[in-house]
């Protein structure tokens, strides 16, 4: 687990708010419920969002008092607190009819007058200062552009400036990035299926095959890839048919070569190993069938499905 999931802990630095109303005035000097937190002087500023040019983009506002006026999911509210540690930038997100405090976990990186926004999670909690739950990001590699107010003349500008700027590590995507690329591209990918490096014998606990994303696209979002409704394989080998997931539960088990920060997504060059669990579904050389290749209940990606294992 990364170390940067203690961050649920910095909550703490937060005072208990009402409210936390701001305005446009950034001056650090007054007073603010919202004071204890961490700045990032890059951060400070009025930021427009990069949008499709037929939207009306919103703005929101950093304040030096660690205020965040603006909007939120398109929602616009009275104002938040915000705070920076490591790279991720923390907002409480005030609603003064709930008796919960929500916060907001994203990955941020400034470059120049750009600023990528990656939300990641989002928790309540109680108030006894227990957590009363969390919500990743179902699209963890697509990133929020803003740009800050003024600096650019036209979208033009804008464009071009994107166009030339390499995306932080945590940023396959951008909301209406202006070279067309889109999540839902990832459902191009291709797969390769392989016979494992070992061979193949009388136990029950073979490695039977590796898989790798043959023509890729970028990362599959969270919830079709390594976990929950996700990765899964049926097996057909001598007549017979073998499920294999990432449970388990079934008579194959599917592991991965990465190591997965908040969210598992299947990246380029990882590998998903393909093991025998307490069923011996080869012993000797055997022709296999991939007959189902599943991301999701009802999604399946292509690939070859057709495989010695020796």
């Amino acid at each position: 687990m990364n170390a940067r999931l203690l961050l649920v802990c910095s909550i703490l630095v937060f005072a208990p708010l009402s409210g936390c109303i701001g305005d446009d005035d950034s001056d650090s000097s007054s007073e603010s419920p919202c004071s204890e937190g961490t700045m990032d002087q890059d951060l400070i500023g009025t930021w427009t969002k990069y949008t499709d040019p037929d939207l009306t983009p919103n703005q929101m506002h950093i304040h030096a008092n660690l205020e965040k006026t603006g909007s939120y999911q398109d929602v616009l509210v009275s104002g938040y607190c915000w705070s920076a540690s490591d790279n991720m930038l923390i907002e409480y997100v005030s609603y003064p009819q709930w008796t919960v405090k929500h916060y907001v976990y994203s990955n941020y990186h400034v470059d120049g007058d750009l600023l990528f926004l990656g939300e990641v999670y989002e928790e309540w909690i109680d108030e006894n200062g227990t957590s009363a739950g969390k919500s990743y990001d179902d699209k963890p590699t697509e990133c929020h552009l803003y740009h800050r107010l003024g600096a650019f003349p036209d979208n033009e500008t804008i464009n071009s400036t994107l166009l030339s700027t390499e995306y932080p590590d945590f940023c396959t995507w951008v909301f209406a990035d202006p070279s067309g690329a889109h999540p839902g591209d990832a459902w191009n990918a291709t797969y390769l299926a392989q016979d494992h490096s070992d061979s193949v014998s009388t136990s029950a606990t073979d490695n039977l095959m590796t898989i790798e994303i043959d023509e890729f696209h970028g990362e599959i979002d969270w919830y079709v890839s390594e976990g929950y409704f996700g990765f899964w394989v049926q097996l057909t080998v001598n007549n017979q048919t073998h499920q294999c997931d990432t449970g388990g539960e079934s008579d194959c088990m599917i592991t991965f070569s990465g190591v997965d920060v908040y969210y598992a997504v299947w990246e380029e060059g990882e590998i998903a190993t393909l093991t025998e669990n307490g069923v011996d579904i080869c012993s000797v050389t055997c022709e296999v069938e991939i007959t189902r290749f599943g991301v999701r209940e009802e999604d399946t990606l292509s690939g070859n499905t057709e495989i010695t294992i020796e």
